[in-house]
């Protein structure tokens, strides 16, 4: 994205009084970053009479960046908002052309995590809006969340200062540790080696070995906090840009090479008398984008057979949906074929058969 390019904020709110007067106040936090021309807003209530809504939407969502979906019983409780506007709205953020981020206006079931692939919601915690006092300190927490992901998306640099500076916030501890630990060994060297005083200097040589001791431990674990805090704060691979990525010596080789092992969406086929034979092409549906095969070639893999990921896909620990995600898999990553199988037991009535595939991650011993 251009760093010149507007932020554009999509806020899905449902028609009810109470939502659309949090949605407001939230807008009135955020309005001091359309003042900067950092972000710009769109929202329902925008629509000019005459245009058709459901059209309106559907453009407003093609182009949005951000896409704020604002979560309460009332949003729940309408279908066209899970059957239609979240659909696509993740179906833009699982191909990063946009960012959905829940926000928990009320206080809801979490089933909606599902839906929207276990997103992190704001405020901070998940807390509701509505359990914060007063509402303002829930609704600024929104605000910063969502400043941070606008940089994120106009600054292509935003991870790499990010991690920088949780870098420096260990690095300087451990080089002021170091050295009052140069200057202490400095200063017990001298007075060992010029104290006049026989009886002081061979007191003060026996205490030396322990003073030592305890200085060698604290500063362990002072580099040890830093490697910790190092492997922690590391750069997500799923928000660097791809042109960093690409870079052979990028600090993720290490991480790209754990092997994950879990259920994927691989596609459908015809029910042809329920067979999964090798090589039978996995079929497009043109009115279900979801349902796409997901892996190039589009044909239904032998177990060891290594293919190759057309988009982002989830990983997930077992072979139904509703499982939990163990990682997020990105497109042209390259996965072992464990075993196939059909996500429900096909019977004659079932024009297709929906197929999830057990894979695990190549890592660098797999074939290019």
């Amino acid at each position: 994205m251009p760093l010149n390019k507007l932020v554009k904020v999509f806020y899905c709110c449902s028609d009810s009084v109470q939502d659309e007067q949090m949605r407001q106040k939230l807008e009135n936090h955020l309005k001091d970053l359309e003042r900067q021309r950092v972000i710009t807003k769109w929202h329902r209530g925008m629509i000019s009479p005459g245009r058709e809504w459901e059209v309106e939407i559907d453009t407003q969502l093609k182009t949005a960046d951000i896409i704020l979906v604002l979560i309460s019983s009332d949003f729940m409780a309408c279908d066209y908002h899970w059957e239609v506007v979240i659909k696509q709205a993740m179906q833009r953020h699982r191909t990063r052309q946009a960012r959905v981020i829940p926000i928990l206006l009320r206080p809801v079931l979490n089933t909606w995590k599902v839906a929207l692939d276990n997103l992190t919601a704001l405020p901070e915690g998940e807390r509701a809006v509505t359990c914060w006092n007063p509402y303002d300190n829930a609704f600024a927490n929104i605000a910063q969340g969502i400043k941070k992901v606008a940089e994120e998306l106009t600054d292509p640099t935003f991870h790499i200062k990010k991690y920088s500076q949780q870098t420096r916030e260990v690095v300087i501890p451990v080089l002021k540790a170091a050295g009052n630990a140069l200057i202490y060994i400095i200063r017990e060297t001298f007075l060992y080696l010029f104290q006049p005083s026989r009886t002081r200097r061979h007191r003060r040589v026996s205490k030396i070995p322990i003073r030592l001791l305890v200085l060698i431990a604290v500063c362990g674990m002072f580099i040890r906090l830093f490697f910790q805090q190092s492997n922690l704060s590391g750069i997500s691979s799923s928000n660097i840009p791809e042109s960093f990525l690409s870079k052979p010596n990028s600090t993720l080789d290490s991480t790209q090479k754990v092997n994950y092992t879990g259920w994927i969406w691989l596609g459908i086929i015809k029910n042809s008398s329920g067979s999964l034979s090798v090589g039978k092409p996995l079929i497009v549906k043109q009115e279900n984008i979801e349902e796409y095969p997901s892996i190039d070639p589009p044909v239904v893999p032998s177990p060891g057979a290594i293919v190759t990921l057309k988009y982002i896909v989830n990983l997930r620990k077992e072979k139904s949906f509703a499982s939990e995600i163990l990682n997020e898999l990105q497109r042209g990553e390259k996965l072992v074929i464990l075993k196939i199988e059909p996500i429900a037991k096909p019977t004659s009535n079932s024009a297709y058969i929906k197929l999830r595939a057990q894979v695990r991650k190549c890592n660098h011993t797999c074939d290019k």
